[in-house]
């Protein structure tokens, strides 16, 4: 059963039904999919997590040119869909064994934790709007 409380996202969502969600946890910040509450989550050190908002802030993750507007209409692939052995993944500066990673890859991002390798997509109007909030503070406090 999925835990429903608690989760944010950014106020760029507008409904907040496609979107980036967060939730404060006492050992760091967990991140999952709205579209897919059942699915992965991933828990992330507060170290990944600042590492993360800072390097948004830096424009570091901005969308590239060539990546495609993906239909909100249309379902988002599954992680093991997309090319992801072949993808450029860009990780966050941590410290720690524990990173996040970001790839642009079939049109889709895709973020990752590792060790786990445990992976979540979305699409670049969900991205938007998540880096449009981690540029306004909205996810400070989480960590």
């Amino acid at each position: 059963m999925t835990d429903d409380q608690n989760w944010i996202t950014s106020s760029y969502s507008g409904s907040g039904q496609q979107c980036v969600q967060m939730k404060p946890m006492p050992s760091g910040v967990a991140i999952r999919d709205s579209k897919n509450p059942e699915g992965p989550r991933l828990l992330c050190t507060p170290d990944a997590w600042r590492s993360l908002v800072t390097e948004a802030r830096n424009g570091s993750y901005d969308l590239p040119s060539h990546l495609p507007e993906t239909p909100s209409h249309l379902p988002k692939p599954a992680a093991a869909a997309l090319g992801l052995a072949a993808a450029e993944w860009l990780s966050t500066p941590n410290p720690g064994d524990t990173h996040l990673s970001i790839a642009f890859v079939d049109a889709h991002i895709a973020m990752r934790l590792t060790p786990t390798e445990e992976t979540l997509v979305f699409t670049p109007g969900e991205w938007n709007a998540w880096l449009s909030g981690a540029r306004d503070g909205e996810f400070d406090h989480l960590a």
